[in-house]
């Protein structure tokens, strides 16, 4: 036996234990029939076992047996066997968590009611209507607070977990694929740099080779030197082809070779897309003679910012600043509010500025951007002139993860909905609660005899005399104890005072249509502290 199948064992016998331990024990301590005992014994294990694959019927086997003993010994001194709460709403909660079948559990739930109001109206002859009906609302308070109430937990608490363990999986994923396309514009951006790279080492190797050709042909130096500068001229072509080489393998096989001028300046790129229509221009603050990687970086920069601008804003005007800042290069691109509609097929693919900010970063600088008040972007990029790193500017964390912003937003609307079907089923009982509040309240209102005229009450009068004496009402919960009760007489329950503020109630017992009997009773465990006189 495997330790999923023994850690399952272990948790049903837990679970059976510890429910079906505290109905048995209560069976016990009532000094219920053994029968009913082994019954909820039996019923519980049943249930435990069968929650998982159908927990709607697990459910339905205590709570029938609770239904069944409550419809059984309504109106007897047995009262209601409570051990049976928990267990049913552990049991609803499970089912709710496993079954997507709410309208069975509706039909389930308001069954269970109509059975109990059924049974109680035919079956306990001794009750009056109006405390079956009491009976029934109460029942309908104990449904909604043990068994719906749990079976809404576990319905929000099911969509959560899958929630969290699926629908967030395929979320992840997307984000995973986004991270891999940003890591490739980067390592696209460095292929384009070990380009450059190429440009401009391959130029300086070009003017060594040239030199040392130069060198190797002069009739003034020993044949020795001659030797060596024709080696040395050797080694610079074939360190250029070498180059040349690798960085064909880092270009992309659908990468063409690169159109732009291999030394053309910021200024030089700037004629040529204002030559093209793009109302752009320069402003240069100072002289400053960055690094080739810095230079290279910046062309970059600025070649990425026009595009970008000549894409997304048409029309509007551009502003290319450089200049310097301490020991590092600043360059500025600002562009303000497109002045023409934009063209219908204009597509990001949104890694333009990712492989800006990998260039700018693999010389030791920071790229920032954003959006303008006036509706346009600004774009800025600070590297370093001296060859060091810097610090990158404070307040410019990560970008959260949109994925994990959706995420939160969905929990939160799952943590309202949970507080929803905790409150309805609530709101409901409260509402419940308070019709069955007002209607015992009513009747207990109209079922008052005062002391005063009770003490008038002759034995022997009519029921005609009474009528006209007697209240509306008789009294909705009128004591159990009635061995004391005239034989064949036909018995009704008053109340000297209001609902909750006595502890006694008066009998009148008529037969033949006379009164025989008239008696004050003990409604509850509090001797009576003034009782009317017989």
């Amino acid at each position: 036996m495997n330790r999923t199948r023994v850690r399952s064992l272990f948790r049903d016998l837990s679970l059976w234990l510890v429910v079906g331990g505290m109905v048995v024990l209560e069976s016990i301590v009532r000094g219920e029939p053994w029968f009913m005992t082994v019954a909820a014994a039996v019923a519980l294990a049943a249930a435990v076992v069968l929650r998982m694959r159908y927990p709607l019927l697990a459910l339905s086997l205590p709570s029938g047996l609770m239904l069944g003993w409550l419809v059984v010994t309504l109106g007897s001194s047995s009262g209601v066997p409570i051990a049976y709460l928990p267990a049913i709403s552990a049991l609803a909660f499970l089912a709710g968590r496993r079954s997507a079948r709410g309208w069975v559990f509706a039909v389930l739930a308001l069954g269970a009611s109509v059975i109990f109001l059924v049974a109680s109206l035919l079956g306990r002859r001794d009750q009056t209507g109006a405390e079956t009906v009491l009976n029934w609302f109460l029942l309908c308070l104990l449904i909604l607070l043990f068994v719906v109430l749990p079976w809404f937990i576990g319905q929000y608490r099911a969509q959560s977990v899958l929630l969290v363990s699926a629908g967030w999986e395929r979320a992840e994923r997307i984000e995973r694929e986004q991270r891999m396309r940003l890591e490739e514009a980067r390592l696209r951006e460095r292929s384009r740099i070990a380009e450059d790279m190429h440009d401009s080492v391959g130029h300086e190797l070009s003017l060594i080779a040239l030199r040392a050709a130069a060198l190797e042909v002069d009739g003034e130096l020993p044949e020795r030197y001659r030797a060596a500068a024709s080696e040395l001229r050797q080694a610079a072509a074939t360190a250029t082809e070498r180059l040349g080489e690798i960085i064909g393998v880092l270009r992309e096989a659908d990468e063409s070779a690169p159109t732009t001028p291999a030394h053309e300046s910021i200024a030089e790129l700037i004629e040529r897309a204002a030559a093209s229509g793009l109302p752009v221009r320069l402003i240069e603050e100072g002289r400053v003679e960055p690094p080739p990687m810095v230079d290279r970086a910046a062309h970059r920069v600025v070649q990425e910012a026009l595009t970008n601008a000549a894409k997304h804003a048409p029309g509007a005007t551009v502003t290319v600043s450089v200049g310097r800042d301490d020991d590092q290069l600043v360059v500025r691109i600002v562009n303000g509010a497109p002045t023409q509609p934009l063209p219908a097929e204009v597509v990001s693919g949104g890694h333009g500025l990712a492989g800006l900010a990998e260039r700018v970063r693999l010389v030791g600088g920071t790229l920032r951007t954003a959006s303008r008040l006036d509706g346009g972007f600004e774009v800025v990029a600070r590297m370093p002139l001296t060859g060091q790193p810097i610090v990158a500017e404070p307040g410019e964390p990560e970008p959260e993860s949109e994925s994990a912003t959706e995420l939160e937003s969905v929990r939160r609307r799952a943590r309202r909905g949970l507080v929803t079907a905790i409150v309805a089923p609530l709101a409901l009982g409260g509402v419940v609660g308070l019709i069955a509040l007002g209607y015992y309240l009513v009747i207990g209102y109209s079922s008052i005899l005062p002391p005063q005229a009770y003490d008038q009450l002759k034995i022997g009068q009519t029921r005609a005399e009474l009528d006209q004496v007697l209240p509306p009402m008789k009294m909705l919960d009128p004591p159990r104890n009635r061995k004391d009760q005239p034989a064949g007489a036909d018995c009704e329950f008053y109340r000297p005072g209001g609902p909750f503020t006595t502890t006694y109630a008066y009998r009148l017992c008529f037969s033949g249509g006379r009164l025989i009997s008239k008696t004050s009773l003990q409604t509850g465990s509090v001797e009576p502290t003034n009782e009317g006189t017989p």
